[in-house]
């Protein structure tokens, strides 16, 4: 039988990643969670440091005890590779790849990419983490001929490092698309969810300053882990 402090950070841990209790929401006080578990104040104190640690709630003084926000921000304006992007959010990124292969591009990456069907890409599977979590796959087609040093070291790292510091080419966009999807049974099982899930797909494009397109990616996000920040404005 568990201690009664570990049964209670549990609870509220299940209620904060489930939504029940909303991030940047305080958590109620010492002494309301106290009524509320029939504990003492030292049991409840104990069970927040287990949350505290975890990095699901922050202590502020004098104001009192706040849920975090576990999502990580996807910006959809600004174009920033993923290490940059969730290094800027306090949280560590890191990447695994799945599957590197040299191949013949099919018709719809030949037209993606501006390439013949006879030019050689690059088909790059990876599994994006957060915090050691599971929150993005990704599928990467590049043109071999525009890289043809690409390594599974390098994209075990950034990407867009590799082209702009070592290659020295420079990145000017990308065009996505963004669409809902259910996963299928491959993707699913690298990122820890149920086959048929829901979740975000984007489908993006990269080009050069010079507009040569260096990338076609498709990236699935889980939805309870991520959102998306567009911001509008009026012409």
């Amino acid at each position: 039988m568990k201690p009664k402090y570990i049964e209670i950070a549990e609870l509220l841990e299940r209620k904060i990643k489930d939504g029940e209790l909303e991030p940047k929401s305080m958590i109620p006080k010492e002494s309301a969670l106290q009524e509320a578990f029939s504990v003492s104040r030292v049991t409840i104190r104990k069970s927040l440091q287990i949350l505290v640690d975890k990095g699901l709630i922050s202590r502020t003084r004098g104001s009192g005890t706040y849920i975090n926000d576990l999502k990580a921000q996807h910006d959809a304006l600004h174009l920033l590779g993923f290490i940059e992007e969730v290094s800027r959010q306090g949280k560590v990124p890191s990447s695994q790849v799945i599957k590197f292969e040299l191949k013949k591009p099919t018709e719809q990456i030949a037209k993606k990419l501006n390439l013949t069907p006879n030019d050689d890409t690059y088909e790059i599977h990876r599994l994006r983490c957060i915090n050691d979590e599971p929150e993005i796959y990704e599928i990467t087609h590049m043109p071999a001929g525009l890289f043809p040093d690409l390594s599974i070291a390098i994209m075990n790292g950034s990407k867009y490092e590799y082209i702009e510091k070592d290659k020295g080419l420079k990145i000017a966009k990308s065009s996505q698309s963004v669409k809902p999807y259910l996963l299928d049974a491959e993707i699913a099982s690298n990122l820890n969810e149920s086959e048929a899930s829901p979740i975000l797909k984007v489908e993006s494009t990269g080009y050069l300053d010079d507009g040569r397109a260096f990338e076609y990616t498709v990236n699935y996000f889980r939805l309870y882990q991520y959102s998306f920040e567009f911001i509008s404005t009026r012409g």
